[in-house]
């Protein structure tokens, strides 16, 4: 089914909308088959829904009743009974009234015979099934919108990226840095609340498809370097995202076939110190601490080699009183990264030292300096390690006492994690094919012939050229377009802790005026999962705002704009939630309306072919005579017609008539407990009404004196049951 939509109105989360027709592929080609409104067309449609269901109930009564009543039928003489139910199967006009009918005959007939409730008990139950039922379908018509979920696509008119190869430094600082750092702020804000085991549920309902992404924890882990790289060899943190399926997990709603699974792994661990620490002087200042975990490559000449990695002021230095109190009231934070491609370290902030390069990860160090903070008791944590009783006193409360609190040991205390990416082609739904398990660059080359993609360009080549090079080639360019969106978003844990810096520790909710509170043995694990939960949570943002991308003109022009095949099926095709519209299922309208019309039809037009029928072949004439009879107009001209009054044709359709001003008799109300019809034949004696000579005078004044006598008859008998009455 062709895509078509109608305009993009505005959500309430500030997204356009896109209304119309689309294929939701999580349900498949035909259970996807998606109708987007807004919510006051939608909740019109789904109110006539539920009104056209309890019609088409009415005519399914109608059909059931035809064949149940057929069935029934036989030429053999029956009981008042048998003919009372036929009459109620012919002439109810739903299946509540029929119910009330039988339950009115079974309760007339129950004293009679044990048998008589048997053979109204299953009409009684096939009525009130059909009741139930039909008052359920009604009640569970807005299913076709509330069993869909409330899924919809976003306008992807303005899609696109910032692509940092074409940004000035002045656009870096006015543009990228400043929507990379609300970004984060965002994503952080939203780990806190939805991926925080103790949400609280203020974020319950989300624009993302899936609330959060899961993760494998391991908090067991081995070190993931050298052992004697790590303080603790078996106590380190392993996550793992698993298989996130961009279909799936991000909402990109593509056939599964075409999409991408992305998955990254996170192993961490505090380093230990000894061994790659000095005193340093820097820039003719002593009482420096260098840190030796490989050599920094910024602002160091290509062909020279430095032999530290970071250097910062010795734990005396940042604790020093002064007249003020404390130098600081929060923690440092400095990353550094090594990035691995094709079996060498390539560009980063430093280059790793062979016991701490892994040829199968990107490298990170992440170094924690306390900055002037203390801590009111000690911190037995590896990576905050306040174990030093420092030269501050801190009060006390409620007491009011004046105790010494604790500093860090180290200068800066540094953390090292091993980052793994992997790339699928696939889905989780379909048979995945995958690149190696590795660092970034050589995750996404090895990835990439899978879509087309020469390895050798994904290392050489800038990620802009190759989307214009492959812009013919649909996988290679939705390829392209995944790696730019996932790797232009701020969802890289050295991106996190340089953005928020102090803010990125979990342990600073419990940081006060510079006085760090107790803290759990393990917070260097609660950091690093609080770090990887704002990851998972700026990738769900990076595919929906990628696909919004901006509308502001001076943005615009710093964007890379999906344009070609594969891209704009990216830009036209990401899903986000909302309660704002009602999304449909094509299936359950034309399931409903398809089925409802052909019932209704049906009951329509099943009389006319079945007395087409028994007038043509001669079949089951009896039960299609009585079906006829026993409908209301025709009982009443049978009444009249047995009773002698009216000259009746057209007596096998459904309206029977009589001939123009033809009157018919009124009742006998003789006996007020047997209302019965008046008899033109009845006879009467001589006394009740005089003879006179017109009575002998020839046929046509007999049969008048006749009439004339019987309606005198009635007339009396009626003057008489309504002297009783009175």
């Amino acid at each position: 089914m062709a895509d078509s939509f109608f305009s993009s109105p505005i959500d309430s989360s500030g997204y356009k909308v896109r209304l119309g027709f689309w294929t939701n592929w999580s349900r498949g080609p035909v259970f996807g088959a998606t109708l987007t409104l807004d919510r006051l067309h939608g909740s019109l449609l789904i109110s006539f829904t539920a009104f056209f269901v309890t019609i088409v109930a009415t005519r399914f009564w109608r059909v059931a009743c035809s064949i149940i009543h057929k069935r029934l039928s036989v030429a053999e003489p029956r009981d008042a009974l048998h003919y009372q139910r036929q009459a109620i199967f012919r002439n109810s006009a739903s299946s509540e009234s029929a119910l009330w009918s039988f339950l009115q005959i079974s309760w007339a007939w129950r004293r009679l015979t044990q048998r008589n409730l048997g053979r109204t008990l299953l009409p009684i139950s096939f009525a009130a099934i059909c009741l139930v039922a039909f008052t359920l379908a009604s009640g569970f018509s807005s299913s076709i919108s509330t069993a869909i979920g409330d899924e919809v696509l976003i306008d992807g008119t303005h899609c696109g990226y910032f692509d940092w190869d074409i940004l000035s430094p002045d656009d870096i600082s006015r543009f990228a840095e400043p929507s990379d750092a609300s970004r984060i702020a965002n994503a952080a804000n939203y780990a806190g609340q939805v991926y925080s085991p103790n949400s609280t549920g203020v974020f319950g309902s989300t624009v993302f498809v899936r609330r959060q992404l899961p993760t494998k924890s391991n908090s067991e882990a081995p070190c993931p370097f050298q052992d004697r790289l790590c303080r603790n060899s078996s106590s380190n943190l392993l996550l793992d995202s698993g298989y996130v399926d961009t279909h799936l997990d991000l909402g990109l709603n593509l056939q599964p076939d075409r999409g991408m699974l992305y998955r990254q792994v996170l192993h961490c661990a505090p380093l230990v110190t000894e061994g790659h620490k000095d005193q340093t002087t820097l820039a003719g200042f002593p009482n420096y601490t260098m840190y030796n975990y490989g050599s920094i490559t910024l602002s160091i000449p290509i062909d020279e080699a430095a032999n530290f990695t970071f250097t910062i002021k010795d734990i005396e230095s940042q604790y020093i009183p002064q007249s003020t109190g404390r130098q600081g009231s929060g923690y440092s934070l400095s990353t550094f990264r090594s990035f691995m491609a094709n079996g060498t370290s390539s560009a980063g902030e430093f280059v790793a030292e062979p016991d701490l390069e892994r040829l199968d990860a990107d490298t990170y160090i992440i170094f924690l300096s306390g900055n002037g903070v203390v801590s009111s008791v000690p911190l037995d944590d590896p990576w905050y390690r306040f174990d030093l009783e420092s030269n501050f006193k801190i009060i006390q409360r409620p007491s009011g006492e004046a105790v010494y609190s604790y500093q860090p040991s180290e200068a800066a205390s540094p953390l090292g994690c091993a980052y793994q990416r992997q790339i699928c082609k696939g889905s989780l739904a379909s048979n995945e094919s995958c690149g190696p398990m590795g660092s970034s660059i050589d995750a996404w080359a090895g990835a990439a012939p899978l879509f087309g993609v020469k390895t050798e360009d994904m290392l050489y080549v800038k990620t802009g050229q190759l989307i214009e090079a492959y812009a013919a080639s649909d996988d290679a360019s939705r390829f392209l377009w995944l790696l730019s969106t996932i790797t232009s978003s701020p969802s890289d844990v050295a991106k996190v802790v340089e953005k928020l810096m102090s803010q990125s520790l979990e342990s600073s909710s419990g940081l006060i005026d510079g006085v760090q509170g107790p803290l759990p043995g393990d917070q260097w694990k609660l950091d690093v999962t609080y770090w990887w939960n704002i990851t998972l949570a700026a990738l769900q943002a990076a595919f929906v705002d990628t696909a919004y991308g901006s509308a502001d003109p001076e943005v615009l022009r710093l964007q890379r704009n999906g344009t070609h095949l594969g891209q704009n099926g990216i830009c036209q095709n990401q899903k986000i939630r909302s309660t704002q519209y009602i999304s449909v299922s094509v299936f359950g309208l034309y399931f409903t309306y398809i089925a409802g019309l052909l019932t209704i039809i049906i009951s329509l037009v099943i009389d006319p072919i079945l007395s087409c029928v028994q007038k043509r072949w001669k079949y089951r004439e009896y039960a299609n005579l009585e079906w006829i009879s026993n409908e209301t107009l025709q009982l009443q001209r049978l009444a009249y017609d047995e009773s002698g009054q009216g000259e009746w044709s057209k007596c096998t359709d459904y309206i029977p008539v009589t001939t123009p001003d033809q009157r018919l008799g009124l009742l006998n109300l003789a006996d007020l407990e047997h209302p019965r019809l008046t008899h033109p034949r009845s006879p009467r004696s001589s006394k009740e009404i005089p003879m006179t000579s017109s009575l002998v005078e020839g046929p046509e004044g007999n049969n008048e004196n006749h009439e004339q006598l019987n309606e005198a008859n009635d007339r009396d008998e009626n003057d008489e049951g309504r002297e009783r009455l009175d």
